[in-house]
């Protein structure tokens, strides 16, 4: 990826410069450190955007995570920009800090009990899965959750009949929720919390009694897809909020350039094939699936010709194997995909 482009902004909005700053990434200290003293240039926004991330670490009496979710961040910066314009350079960082400040205290509590836990929820368990892995877990109440790769999952450490069942997913989760509700019981938000089940994923909380679901809770934004049952999701928006219930079928999503809940209607079994080690493309762009071996399988992904991106694929590939999968998206895009180490480039063929 090109970060020449990358304006303060850009810098802060980018999860491993924010782990570069935090200093919880080795690797993005590594990669950042080389890269700056390679673009001095860049060094002036890089070290603006170094205070903002810092401001935003020290305006909060607990740590923020690494991965500062990025809808959120774009709304701040959309908040802040009018006072910007009224100060000068020199006064800019203090504006920023307190426009920052200000919108994470009026955001209902903070985007920290949206991405994790609150404070005093007690002992909790994180589970992982890394680039390309599946794992099936079975929590404690029946249900059945599937990771796809490069996803966490942070539940309660011990549940009991009294333990809300509530869960808080980054990544990719397929969710088989035993339903526990009375018979006839059918108000998801009327319902105990040690009834409905609870996933919290990207600014979003989806809510339900028992069904199954797909949560894809990446930066570029998150979408849940409905297999069966029904599922109410809501999103504490800039001031507001906005909810909705979804039905067998139905694909809602939010991202940070549609920060709206959008809804439209998917065939269910395409998005959850991925559980059972394929993937099924559907006039698929090569766009998608470029940000798929990004987030899933966590690899940097070139692309020399942008024209490529908008190429379409359909068909079903293995997507346990990259050996596999790579080779036949090659063929099907009638393009060169070359892998070295963790760098896959996408090329046209030589004529």
């Amino acid at each position: 990826m090109d970060f020449t482009h990358y304006s303060v902004d850009d810098f802060v909005l980018d999860e491993s410069f924010q782990a570069f700053v935090a200093g919880t990434d080795a690797a993005a200290v590594r990669f950042w450190q080389a890269w700056l003293a390679e673009h001095a240039g860049k060094q002036a926004e890089a070290d603006q955007a170094q205070d903002l991330v810092q401001g935003l670490r020290s305006a909060r009496p607990y740590p923020v995570p690494a991965g500062l979710k990025r809808q959120e961040l774009l709304r701040l910066r959309q908040a802040r920009r009018p006072l910007l314009a009224q100060f000068q350079l020199r006064r800019q960082r203090r504006v920023r800090f307190a426009a920052v400040a200000l919108a994470v205290a009026l955001l209902t509590g903070g985007w920290w009990q949206w991405g994790r836990p609150a404070a005093g929820a007690g002992p909790m368990t994180q589970l992982a899965t890394g680039p390309g892995q599946h794992r099936t877990l079975a929590l404690p109440d029946g249900s059945v959750v599937v990771l796809n790769g490069n996803s966490t999952l942070i539940t309660a450490a011990r549940w009991t009949a009294e333990t809300p069942r509530e869960v808080w997913l980054t990544g990719e989760g397929y969710f088989r929720v035993a339903h526990l509700a009375p018979r006839g019981r059918t108000d998801i938000a009327g319902a105990p919390a040690n009834v409905k089940f609870v996933v919290h994923a990207g600014g979003l909380t989806v809510s339900v009694l028992g069904t199954q679901f797909d949560v894809n809770s990446r930066p570029a934004g998150t979408k849940v897809v409905l297999s069966e049952g029904r599922v109410a999701v809501d999103r504490p928006a800039w001031l507001t909020r906005e909810n909705l219930l979804m039905q067998p079928g139905d694909l809602v999503e939010t991202s940070a350039a549609q920060p709206g809940l959008a809804r439209r209607h998917v065939q269910p079994a395409l998005y959850s094939a991925w559980t059972e080690g394929q993937l099924k493309f559907r006039q698929t762009p090569v766009q998608e699936i470029v940000q798929l071996l990004r987030d899933a399988y966590n690899l940097r992904v070139e692309v020399a010709d942008p024209a490529i991106l908008h190429q379409k694929i359909t068909g079903d590939v293995a997507a346990s194997n990259l050996d596999l999968l790579l080779p036949a998206l090659a063929k099907s895009l009638d393009i060169q995909v070359t892998r070295t180490g963790d760098v896959v480039r996408f090329q046209s063929e030589a004529r």
